[in-house]
Parts: C-alpha cells; structure tokens; sequence
C-alpha cells in the first residue's frame, strides 16, 4: 500500500489524529511513523515524561500499520508485548514498525520508538495479529 492510502486509514481514528500520527514512509515489510507527543500525553503525576498508554498507542499502530503495508489487508491486535526501556520524552517520536511474520490468519510484527532524529530506543514492542474478519471483527 502506499503512503497516502495508509495514512487515510490511520487518519480514520481520532486517538491517531490526537497524537499526530504520520505516515513517514512505507516499504520492505516496514514502516515508520512520526508523532508530536505534547504535554496532553505526559504521565499524571506531573512527570516530564510520555505516559505508558500513548507509548503502547504508538508502538501497536506501528506494527499492526506494517502488516496492513505489506498485504493491503486490515488487522486487529491479538497480543501485545512491550518493554519500556526509558522514559520517553514529549516531543517528536519515530516509530518503526516491521513486520517478522504473515500466515494466511496470523502475522507477528515488531515496533520500537525513538525520539525524532536519533538517540537510544525507548521503547519495544512484538504483537501478534489476525486478518480482519477471521476474528469475527471488524478489523483495526
């Protein structure tokens, strides 16, 4: 799929327009997101850091969009493994999402978020995720 068809489907949820989400780029069973996190998306005890939940938000959209990228088909989140490596900053973030495996029903894919233009990984994600109907449900 390409970016522009992508990035319609992503704008379909008001939680992805909220935090800004953008398609960046598209191909080779990957792709990568950019998001603004503001202070709206900080932790409640007046942190200056990301809350955990937007974190989890970014790193499902990457891998369940890189599915979507590389069979044109929609997927739901059946499992969700993150590891919070460092608190993440508000600000720009890129995610990277990619996709390790496509069964005819199941696929496993892979995220992790960095802050825009470089430094450590923050976070990590692995899921695993069924084609959209095979579940009963409308898809993502």
């Amino acid at each position: 799929m390409e970016v522009s068809e992508l990035q319609r489907l992503l704008d379909t949820t008001p939680l992805h327009r909220a935090l800004g989400l953008r398609v960046a780029s598209v191909g080779g069973g990957g792709i990568v997101l950019r998001a603004e996190a503001g202070p709206d998306h900080l932790v409640e005890d007046g942190g200056d850091y990301l809350h955990g939940g937007v974190v989890a938000t970014v790193l499902d959209s990457a891998a369940t969009f890189a599915l979507i990228g590389a069979t044109g088909t929609d997927w739901s989140t059946v499992d969700l493994r993150i590891d919070y490596l460092r608190p993440a900053p508000p600000g720009p973030l890129e995610i990277r999402g990619a996709v390790i495996q496509v069964g005819r029903r199941l696929g496993r894919a892979g995220a992790e978020v960095v802050a825009a233009g470089g430094g450590p990984v923050l976070a990590s994600a692995t899921g695993t995720f069924v084609r959209a109907g095979q579940d009963g449900s409308a898809g993502t």
